[in-house]
């Protein structure tokens, strides 16, 4: 009782500074009290962040605000330093309403068909054949039979796919392929990446699969688009990304 007294005592008492081996230590932690800021407005797009940076309604320095990139994703509208612990306040954040795509899945033919054409989208500047369009092509035409429908030497796979109405052929399927999947905010192009595309006999039912294979980059291409396309309608505006 009498040590739960004095650890209150303690507690409770002003906290003191020493010095050890020429080092300033405090007694007690502490935390220091920084300036109220309201929550951020949350947006789903960078056209509204346009709209408040435009309409102005707070009355903001434009000189002194920074737009920072945070990612493919999120994009925050942040104020100069400020106070006496050079605080930021974050005035507006855009965060994107992600997209589930359907990597590393494997998926029936018409499952894989269906997410192929909602989560991914093509650009005038893909180089055909190596898109979406060749991707669904593939996957239409597949052909599951009793004979060796999948052949596979670990690069490149070998598949039945039907050829007019009764016939078929052989063919290799392409790999890796060029996709543009919805992964950042509409208002800039798609970044397009290589992914591997891949297809199992699941008993006698056709699988496919596509698996990211370029290491993220996409991730750098994204957030230069989005300060392009930033600098284009808000000029003036400092971008970091």
């Amino acid at each position: 009782m009498l040590k739960a007294l004095y650890e209150a005592i303690r507690r409770d008492a002003a906290p003191t500074t020493l010095e050890i081996d020429g080092r300033t230590y405090a007694s007690d932690s502490l935390a220091p009290v920084r300036t109220p800021t309201p929550e951020p407005l949350t947006v789903k797009t960078l056209s509204a962040i346009e709209d408040y940076l435009r309409t102005n309604v707070d009355g903001l320095d434009g000189e002194k605000l920074i737009c920072h990139v945070e990612s493919p994703e999120s994009v925050a509208i942040l104020s100069a330093l400020q106070g006496s612990f050079d605080d930021r306040k974050t005035y507006i954040r855009a965060k994107l309403d992600k997209v589930k795509l359907p990597l590393g899945e494997w998926m029936d033919a018409e499952a894989f068909i269906i997410a192929v054409q909602a989560c991914f989208t093509e650009s005038e500047q893909d180089i055909q054949p190596s898109g979406r369009g060749l991707v669904l092509k593939y996957t239409s035409s597949v052909k599951t039979t009793l004979e060796n429908a999948v052949t596979d030497d670990g690069v490149s796979q070998t598949v039945t796919v039907r050829k007019g109405i009764a016939g078929a052929e052989n063919t290799i399927l392409p790999n890796p392929v060029s996709l543009r999947p919805f992964r950042t905010f509409t208002e800039v192009e798609q970044p397009a990446s290589s992914f591997v595309f891949r297809v199992k006999d699941d008993h006698g039912s056709m699988k496919f699969s596509l698996t990211e294979a370029d290491g993220g980059a996409w991730r750098a291409e994204a957030m230069k688009s989005i300060k392009s396309w930033l600098l284009d309608h808000i000029p003036g505006l400092n971008v970091i990304a």
